[in-house]
């Protein structure tokens, strides 16, 4: 499939490593946005070139990602041509599908999608919006695909992807209390990464709220919980989702 990404941020090039990663299957035409990243990437992959404009970028494509920054998107979309027959996805978080749709026409079909950096080891969720058999059967091999029956499902979602930087910024507080005990860096992280990557294993119908009592009476969970529950921390992480929420609606 010929792919085309307009614009070449952090998450377009993390999907494109993600492909690449599985060989050459796909044809990737990058906007010359970011010129530094998509010659890194054509440097990279003899299957990824960069075109000399956007326009050449979906002309060349058979599936265009709208990978944009979103405060002139709008007006960039409005300048380009589009074929009736693309499947076009937007990662541009901030903007509502129908504004996008209204700014590039008639086009084949149309996903609003929340992919993760995580997907360049092809690995974690990808919140779609809406359902469509072209888009699991493309973004499968990247990671989890999860369709929202509705925007808002995927708002939601979008929404608890906020938690990454406070979940990285809670893992360093956590790594230097381990160094200070004297746990050598590289063994700290290569523990909490492979521990926090377990607790979730197995576990997408689970109770988590069942799993979070299975523990020892008067032991260091019961302890741990107790502790961050009188100081307001467990709660904090679900209030912080309502201003989270505000913003992207």
């Amino acid at each position: 499939m010929k792919i085309g990404f307009l614009g070449v941020g952090t998450i377009a090039s993390c999907v494109i490593e993600g492909f690449c990663g599985l060989g050459d299957e796909h044809e990737f035409f990058l906007s010359p946005r970011n010129k530094e990243k998509s010659a890194a990437l054509a440097a990279k992959y003899k299957n990824v070139q960069v075109c000399e404009s956007n326009q050449q970028a979906v002309s060349e494509s058979d599936t265009v990602f709208i990978s944009m920054l979103a405060h002139n998107c709008i007006d960039v979309l409005k300048e380009l041509k589009f074929k009736p027959t693309q499947q076009i996805i937007n990662v541009v978080a901030t903007i509502p599908p129908e504004d996008i749709l209204r700014a590039i026409g008639e086009v084949g079909g149309f996903s609003h999608c929340i992919p993760l950096p995580s997907v360049k080891c092809r690995q974690g969720p990808i919140a779609v919006y809406p359902e469509s058999t072209f888009i699991k059967d493309l973004l499968s091999p990247l990671g989890t695909v999860v369709f929202g029956k509705t925007m808002d499902e995927v708002r939601t979602m979008q929404a608890i992807t906020a938690l990454m930087s406070s979940f990285y910024e809670m893992l360093s507080h956590l790594s230097g209390f381990a160094e200070k005990e004297g746990l050598h860096p590289a063994d700290s992280a290569a523990f909490m990464t492979a521990f926090f990557a377990s607790l979730c294993y197995d576990k997408a119908d689970a109770d988590f709220h069942e799993l979070a009592m299975e523990m020892t009476p008067g032991g260091l969970n019961e302890l741990a919980l107790t502790t961050l529950t009188n100081s307001g921390a467990i709660k904090a992480w679900a209030d912080v989702m309502e201003p989270v929420m505000k913003r992207i609606k």
